[in-house]
């Protein structure tokens, strides 16, 4: 059987932070900075005061909208296949997700990111086994700031074929990339082979800016997956206390449900989580935290009573470096994520509290979900795999290494095979120049980069591409 499923939350607990939402949006509710949305919910039947440009979810209409979500949704690679069936109860890794900084491979300084950077993250990303989903990993600093975003969506097309994740604040930006995934698709109609998924994020506590809102309204027309991921931090946007974030949380999630499936039913829903708890000592966010891992549990629990798929962030860290605490705080967060049955879990390849990337995390991280997967896979037993008849007719003292059964599940993938880690005893390990994990994963980012990208996207796509890009820009007076 599979490893058990992480819990954290009781039935009862699960309906008492449930309840304590719906009072929330019921009678605090939600300010809203869009006139549009505010018409939309005010004729739905919100309650709307337009002056406070306040909206007001009476109980029934947010559970109305709840059971529109579909519990499951398919999502494309580039070429229009399926890729993946999210919320299938299989974990999918993403790399990713919007840090500032990058490791530089030959240097080992931090630096600014730039478009080149987005490109090699997508191309290994491509090639590893344990990346499922390829995210923005940077937001590049060498091109117009405002659509930064659209270029290194234009980089992940260019060097991925799987599935992209993007997210950002400005409709604008978001319609943009909207065009993107159209010319890469070659149809206007994207609804029925989605190659990406839009995130979008209320401000906590309780705000939905124009921009954000007004995108929500965009990707929710088009059918295009939505995420949805409020960040409040504890003590800061929301209760310090682990149930009240959670509570915060789940309010917000909430909202942006009703607004998706008012604007058109059954729209693919995420509920999407990035856990934020704040040292008051040092005045930092912190992601890598006990409490954090916890609410990974706690928030796949509750998008599991919607009846909706689940996202969270993970494998997390707050250490600036490639040490034992990046190691402890990624592993400890990433086996939180999956084994509590997150349906999508993001950040590879990300550390230093989400600002900064480098290529051989990404090689770690990979390493550490198909370890973690396989922990959540748990074992195979069936008349095969226990072996029986083999093990009499071995018998005592025999020996199973030339055994067709040893054979049958030697590439079966029974056991994981390790890429990174070091597995050599002492003696061979030396031999080897006495590598770490983390010149390992060097090594195989420098070859994968070598051997250079085998999945060129069409020209014509390409131009199309840079042509949304230098209208958007134009539109800046740029």
């Amino acid at each position: 059987m599979k490893f058990s499923t992480f819990k954290v939350l009781s039935d009862e607990e699960i309906v008492q932070i449930h309840a304590a939402s719906i009072d929330i949006l019921e009678n605090a509710g939600v300010l809203i900075y869009s006139k549009k949305v505010l018409d939309l919910l005010d004729a739905k039947g919100a309650v709307v005061d337009y002056d406070k440009r306040l909206a007001k979810f009476p109980r029934k209409l947010v559970e109305s909208c709840i059971k529109t979500v579909p519990k499951t949704f398919d999502l494309y690679d580039r070429y229009g296949n399926k890729a993946m069936t999210i919320g299938d109860g299989i974990p999918k890794c993403a790399s990713g997700h919007n840090a500032i900084f990058i490791i530089d491979a030959e240097t080992n300084e931090r630096r600014n990111s730039t478009v080149k950077d987005v490109e090699n993250f997508a191309l290994i990303s491509d090639k590893l086994e344990d990346i499922d989903i390829v995210g923005v990993p940077v937001m590049p600093q060498d091109v117009t700031p405002e659509a930064s975003l659209i270029y290194a969506v234009k980089a992940l097309y260019e060097n991925t074929t799987k599935p992209i994740f993007f997210s950002t604040e400005s409709s604008a930006v978001n319609a943009a990339v909207i065009k993107i995934m159209k010319a890469v698709a070659g149809k206007e109609d994207i609804s029925e082979c989605p190659s990406a998924i839009s995130q979008l994020s209320s401000t906590s506590p309780l705000l939905w800016e124009e921009g954000a809102v007004d995108a929500l309204v965009d990707v929710s027309m088009e059918g295009v997956p939505l995420n949805l991921l409020p960040e409040p931090i504890a003590g800061v946007s929301a209760p310090y206390s682990v149930a009240g974030l959670l509570t915060m949380h789940n309010a917000e999630v909430l909202s942006g449900v009703v607004i998706s499936q008012l604007v058109r039913p059954g729209t693919p829903v995420i509920y999407g989580s990035s856990w934020t708890t704040y040292d008051m000592k040092y005045t930092n966010a912190i992601i890598g935290s006990p409490e954090t891992s916890i609410l990974r549990v706690a928030g796949c629990q509750m998008a599991r009573y919607y009846n909706m798929p689940s996202h969270t962030t993970a494998p997390n860290s707050d250490a600036n470096a490639h040490d034992e605490q990046n190691a402890w705080e990624k592993t400890i967060s990433n086996m939180c994520a999956i084994c509590a049955g997150n349906d999508v879990v993001m950040n590879s390849g990300m550390f230093a509290t989400g600002l900064t990337i480098s290529l051989e995390q990404l090689i770690l991280d990979d390493e550490i979900n198909g370890i973690i997967r396989r922990l959540h896979r748990g074992i195979d037993v069936n008349e095969k795999t226990i072996g029986a008849e083999v093990i009499k007719r071995v018998g005592p003292r025999g020996n199973f290494i030339i055994e067709d059964h040893t054979f049958e599940f030697l590439r079966s993938g029974e056991f994981r095979e390790v890429k990174v880690s070091n597995t050599k005893n002492y003696d061979n390990w030396i031999s080897a120049g006495a590598p770490s994990v983390v010149e390992n994963a060097s090594k195989k980012a420098k070859e994968i980069l070598k051997a250079g990208n085998d999945k060129k996207l069409d020209n014509k796509i390409i131009e199309k591409m840079s042509d949304i890009i230098k209208e958007f820009e134009k539109g800046l007076g740029k």
